[in-house]
């Protein structure tokens, strides 16, 4: 096999796992969205009658919701610098077998793996505010 078939390869190889990781990142951030929800509704419910339970419960609920913010918001990044890569390395191939580069750099805007940070972030930040009410 030749080195141009063999770029051609990986090439491919390249943009099928960019394209996967970023399915990948969508689905895991639908996941966590549903979760979030979730511990929202959890956290606006009234389970019980005492005052100090039910702020012991909103507080535990609250707990979660940060940990379970600050690992997707993990998750986030290691795909984000997947993504990076995939893609880094797919524009090097083309250049080396004079292929169109399905991922130019001077596309303009925000890229979206960028704006995906937003999500977690506001979660973490509702979180810790209603933490620190609670607390307060």
């Amino acid at each position: 096999m030749s080195t141009e078939s063999e770029d051609l390869s990986r090439l491919k190889l390249f943009t099928e796992r960019q394209d996967s990781e970023a399915k990948l990142h969508w689905s895991r951030n639908s996941y966590f969205l549903v979760v979030m929800s979730i511990l929202i509704l959890a956290f606006g419910q009234k389970p019980v009658e005492n005052l100090f339970q039910l702020a012991l419960f909103r507080a535990l609920i609250a707990i979660l919701g940060v940990a379970l913010s600050s690992v997707w918001l993990l998750i986030q990044h290691r795909s984000s610098k997947y993504v990076l890569y995939y893609k880094t390395e797919a524009r090097r191939l083309a250049k080396l077998t004079n292929t169109i580069d399905v991922y130019p750099e001077k596309l303009g805007g925000i890229e979206i793996r960028k704006l995906a940070y937003v999500l977690p972030v506001v979660f973490l930040s509702i979180w810790l505010a209603l933490l620190a009410f609670i607390i307060r």
